[in-house]
């Protein structure tokens, strides 16, 4: 029996040592989904213990590695319980967007009454600049920039402290800081009119000059180099998401098959023999061939399906920002309904 040329087993070999690298290259989301889902499986069980301040950290980082909408919807009920009212409302909202946006009529329903069911707890902020204000006034709320469009607004904010920062080129900065508990309670910061001139950086006295070497001391009343400004906070990274994971799974499943079709049939074709002289037997000469037809479509039939499979693993597993859910301001909240609270119907359908 002939063995397989070597140029044409060390091409095989190549081309499976490809395939098996572009497979691996999907381990790491395939990590990122198991990381997600053991974080998930954790806080649902600090959740059923009722230690929801130690679950909601575990669903921010299981939301960030794989978004999910139902991984949201839990952790706008953990925010929920531990009092972040303003950021379970706002994550509601976020869930019946996307539930919405895919189908899900009945979660889209559940989200937006615990929503509604939300508002009247909601603690509002507003944050109003003088008249006049310069232009590059810079306004921060808990260290995040707050536009100019949303001076003059009440926005939702959590119960607990806030910081309110003002600052301006040559002007000294204004700082407030306000605690806020009460449920439904509204809240104005007003920020004055900034006065001129930032304060002087406080600088070491000069030093004497050693006796005796006649140095003149340091001039003093030198003027002091201006204080720099605040740096302005870098923007928030936006969330992430797999384009598609089932186009990525598809991708890899495909991939897979056909490295091994690939493999399989250089193994036929290797173990073919067609032109063995000592054999004159017509019938099998016709066997040897028949399997090294058989081989030659194994691996054509694998290059076509990993040349499918890699586009679409690759397209799928590629990271995109998440789109921002429409709010439902818009549109008529639905009336409350008995599935409301802690033991609701619908949030036991949503696990």
């Amino acid at each position: 029996m002939t063995s397989l040329p070597v140029q044409h087993l060390g091409r095989l070999l190549a081309l499976a040592m490809f395939l098996a690298a572009l497979v691996g290259g999907g381990r790491d989301a395939w990590a990122d989904t198991a990381a997600a889902q053991a974080l998930f499986d954790a806080a649902r069980q600090l959740m059923a213990q009722g230690k929801h301040a130690d679950a909601c950290p575990k669903l921010e980082e299981s939301q960030r590695l794989d978004p999910g909408i139902g991984t949201q919807f839990n952790l706008a009920v953990c925010y929920e319980q531990i009092g972040r009212t303003a950021s379970a409302w706002s994550t509601f909202l976020d869930v019946a967007g996307a539930a919405k946006a895919a189908g899900q009529l009945e979660r889209e329903k559940v989200a937006r009454q615990r929503a509604t069911a939300l508002e009247p707890r909601l603690i509002r902020l507003t944050i109003t600049a003088p008249e006049g204000a310069p232009a590059d006034l810079q306004v921060k709320r808990d260290g995040a920039v707050v536009g100019r469009a949303q001076w003059g607004i009440p926005v939702p904010v959590d119960p607990g402290k806030h910081t309110i920062e003002a600052s301006a080129a040559g002007k000294a900065p204004f700082t407030k800081t306000i605690e806020l508990g009460r449920a439904g309670a509204s809240e104005t910061v007003a920020i004055p009119p900034l006065a001129a001139g930032a304060p002087a950086r406080a600088t070491a006295p000069p030093a004497a000059a050693p006796p005796g070497t006649g140095a003149a001391p340091p001039a003093t009343g030198a003027a002091l180099a201006p204080v720099a400004g605040p740096v302005p906070a870098p923007p928030a990274r936006p969330q992430m998401r797999r384009r598609s994971k089932g186009m990525m799974v598809t991708g890899i499943v495909l991939t897979s098959l056909g490295a091994v079709a690939v493999i399989g049939g250089g193994l036929a074709f290797a173990s073919a023999d067609s032109s063995d002289p000592l054999d004159g037997e017509l019938d099998y000469l016709d066997e040897g061939e028949s399997a090294e037809d058989a081989g030659a479509a194994l691996v054509v039939g694998g290059l076509v399906l990993a040349g499918v499979g890699i586009p679409l693993a690759i397209i799928g597993g590629r990271q995109v920002p998440v789109a921002p859910a429409k709010k439902a301001a818009a549109a008529p909240a639905p009336s409350p309904e008995l599935v409301l609270g802690p033991r609701y119907a619908g949030l036991r359908w949503s696990m």
